[in-house]
């Protein structure tokens, strides 16, 4: 979680990979070490990516951005936009794609490419800033299962014990390296007023190009997301540890908002002796899961499909619409329980009412026409037409062709995705918001106003 603390200088990274052959159990040359397995064995599900960038600003609207605040020199103010290459990892096989929110942050097209160099375009579907998590979706290419690397855990995590960095540092392509646990739950200040909390600390080489990569234990499992070094030493690098990415993926990819459904259930993923474990953890009344699940029912399939994991929970669950009928497999006091469970469609929001409440302005979908007659920059997102004078858009700096490209966690494209996040934002609470103007992108804080109240609009 990100809180104040001081300022210090860090190089960013921009960690990438490539997939390579999985390893076979006919090795045995003894030069076959388990690096050299859990390199074979986590390389095909590891992809490169690849950026157009919009122009990015150190300062200016909003407050400054962390990142850019750690290596100043590689962010100028102002300049056109740049290609940029960073990595991800796939965690599921219909195509989601877990990588830092810096690699993605302002980017105007995003691609990946796998081993075979095949290239696919991909979209965010949410991001946070704060934690320097995103997801992605592409869609497989051929309809293909993709290999995708299972979540391990960090919470067991030993000092000195082996870890392995897969990247593209400086664009030298499938580069790994070893290095141990130098220490756990660091903190890592990012601007003066920002900090990350409960990081990974790691001395295995890693430079700019390898942002989002993975970080391995000997046994090839995901521990961590690399995402920065300290840039005034040598081999002190930092990684996001696995279990926040496990705790955070059910809110970043969020189904009963992002599908207009209601469910009812919350789920959380446990270690365990025998295993992980996706666990039960709420019921809310009046909802489709009411008296079909209840606390502490282990879940362990849904519509035939084994789910051990988090990402496999998460992921199915987007897949599913108002209306679908759930078959959900269970073990409950030891018993195995099969529940159906159909979800309830949640009515859309005004998203544009909405946006006038809280912030003081009035949006439009941008389309490809609208782009080109007004010579936007980029051709989604919401095109702000009418700013109220003293609300909290204007009091941020926020003026009409503005465009919004991103509210809280989530890219927004369309004012139904815009409802359903402001849907649930209180009076006086704050959250990101992130504007392009021109061919300048940033992102910043803006706090919804405590009441509604008329004042002049500007056009």
């Amino acid at each position: 979680m990100l809180i104040s603390g001081r300022s210090v200088s860090f190089a960013l990274l921009l960690l990438m990979v490539y997939p390579a052959e999985a390893a076979t159990v006919a090795d045995q040359d003894p030069r076959v070490s388990p690096v050299v397995l859990a390199y074979r064995s986590a390389k095909p599900a590891i992809v490169n990516i690849s950026t157009t960038r919009l122009v990015r600003v150190r300062y200016g609207l909003f407050r400054s951005q962390p990142f850019e605040d750690m290596f100043p020199n590689l962010f100028p103010r102002r300049k056109m936009s740049v290609r940029s290459l960073g990595s991800g990892f796939v965690i599921n096989p219909s195509g989601y794609i877990v990588t830092n929110a810096h690699v993605v942050r302002q980017a105007e097209k995003i691609s990946v490419t796998f081993p075979d160099n095949t290239k696919c375009p991909a979209e965010v579907i949410s991001a946070d800033p704060d934690l320097d998590l995103a997801v992605l979706k592409i869609d497989p290419p051929d309809r293909k299962q993709l290999s995708h690397l299972p979540l391990g855990r960090s919470e067991d995590l030993m000092v000195g014990e082996t870890v392995i960095a897969v990247g593209n540092p400086l664009g030298y392509t499938n580069t790994l390296t070893t290095g141990v646990v130098s220490a756990t739950n660091r903190t890592l200040p990012l601007s003066e007023d920002v900090e990350i909390r409960g990081l990974i600390q790691t001395d295995a080489p890693i430079n700019p190009g390898s942002s989002g990569g993975p970080l391995l234990n000997i046994k090839g499992e995901l521990i961590g997301i690399n995402t920065a070094i300290r840039g005034d030493a040598q081999n002190i690098g930092f990684a996001i540890p696995v279990d926040r990415l496990a705790d955070e993926l059910t809110s970043l990819l969020d189904a009963e908002r992002l599908n207009r459904v209601v469910f009812g259930a919350s789920v959380t993923q446990r270690h365990g002796d025998d295993g992980d474990r996706l666990v039960v953890t709420e019921v809310r009344a009046g909802t489709p899961a009411e008296g079909k699940l209840a606390l502490g029912d282990r879940l362990v399939a849904l519509n035939g499909k084994q789910m051990c994991q988090i990402s496999d929970y998460a992921c199915a669950m987007l897949d599913a619409k108002a209306g679908a009928r759930l078959t959900i497999a269970l073990i409950r006091d030891g018993r195995e329980l099969a529940r159906k469970v159909t979800l309830a469609a949640k009515p859309k929001p005004d998203g544009n009412a909405l946006a006038r409440r809280h912030f003081g302005m009035t949006l439009r979908v941008v389309t490809p026409q609208l782009a080109r007659d007004l010579r936007l920059r980029v051709d989604r997102g919401l095109l702000v037409t009418r700013v109220e004078r003293g609300s909290p858009a204007d009091l941020v700096g926020i003026e009409p062709e503005d465009v919004v490209f991103q509210l809280g966690r989530l890219y927004v494209t369309d004012l139904d995705t815009l409802g359903t996040i402001l849907e649930d934002l209180e009076p006086g609470q704050t959250t990101m918001i992130g504007i392009v103007r021109g061919n300048v992108s940033v992102s910043g804080s803006i706090t919804a106003r405590l009441r509604g109240g008329g004042s002049p609009e500007r056009n």
